[in-house]
């Protein structure tokens, strides 16, 4: 999918079609045909197009003299779709393409992201860096308020973990743990590109964009020290509960092996009885089996309250 933008009056952009010199082209999941048609119709280096459509595409920055195109590439996080269970994220690359008076995004997903960078009405498409700034700083808001997300999915499965451990609630603690890995990771290849971003030649840093530029530093660092808090967090609980299920193990073990003396004892009773050795109640037909029960049960309730003493169940 092709949409492009045009700029009006002030802070105002309209859609409009590739006819009519559209200041922003956003470009979703293209297919081969429209891919190469836009490089040969702007003609932009065929890897500024294609590198952002490969999810495995690092965080990067870079500049063609030949054509004059500036490259940023930054991850984007979006909602893991193929899990239903519970809330997770994860992050994808967005070419951002600036040069010869145009600018384009490159993404392979659709996402809410841009669809809702779109509708604002207080994008300025004349200051290339002002773009990518609001674009960057826009998806630092997105990752703070994920974050927050993922912070309230933790606390509801830490709450339902205190009442049951099952294996389906440490699956989602893990999916959890996985979203904020991917954060960490993006956003520290975010924040090496903020760093660089104006070193580029086709963007140049205005003194209106310090503010912004100070604030998306801001939000970018915020984001950072947020994972990397909640990573801290998550690696305590689990860690926590690892040592519960082991100490829960272990307890269970202690009662087995209870039972099993406790249960071995009136064997050995029995066993006793049953040799082939005359005894002085053989006369008796029910003094054997008086004298094994209350032997048997003697001896199991001593070791039982033995055991139990040592052992503490």
């Amino acid at each position: 999918m092709i949409a492009a933008y045009k700029h009006l009056t002030q802070n105002e952009i309209v859609e409009t079609d590739l006819d009519h010199a559209p200041s922003w082209i956003n470009v979703v999941e293209p297919d081969r045909d429209e891919a190469d048609a836009l490089i040969e119709r702007y003609q932009i280096p065929e890897d500024f197009i294609r590198d952002p459509l490969d999810a495995e595409e690092s965080a990067r920055i870079e500049y063609d003299e030949d054509s004059g195109y500036s490259l940023i590439i930054i991850d984007l996080p979006i909602v893991n779709s193929t899990n239903r269970r519970v809330l997770s994220f994860v992050t994808i690359p967005l070419g951002i393409i600036i040069g010869n008076g145009i600018i384009m995004t490159v993404c392979d997903a659709e996402n809410e992201f841009l669809e809702h960078f779109a509708r604002q009405q207080d994008i300025n498409l004349k200051f290339h860096s002002r773009f990518a700034l609001n674009i960057l700083l826009t998806i630092a808001n997105h990752y703070n308020r994920n974050l927050r997300l993922l912070n309230k999915s933790r606390i509801r499965i830490e709450r339902e973990l205190k009442n049951n451990i099952t294996n389906r609630q440490l699956y989602n603690l893990m999916e959890v743990e996985k979203s904020l890995v991917y954060f960490l990771a993006a956003l520290k290849g975010n924040d090496t590109i903020i760093k660089k971003l104006f070193r580029l030649p086709a963007i140049k840093r205005f003194e209106e964009d310090e503010d912004l530029l100070e604030d998306l530093m801001i939000e970018n660092n915020q984001a950072i020290e947020t994972t990397e808090l909640y990573t801290r967090i998550l690696e305590s609980i689990t860690t926590s509960y690892a040592s519960l299920l082991s100490n829960e193990m272990n307890n269970i073990m202690k009662t087995l092996t209870l039972f099993t003396v406790l249960l071995t004892l009136p064997t050995l009773v029995f066993s006793f009885f049953g040799m082939n050795v005359p005894l002085p109640i053989d006369d008796h037909s029910y003094a054997s089996w008086i004298i094994v029960i209350v032997v048997s049960l003697i001896l199991v309730t001593i070791v039982g309250i033995f055991l139990w003493r040592k052992q503490k169940i």
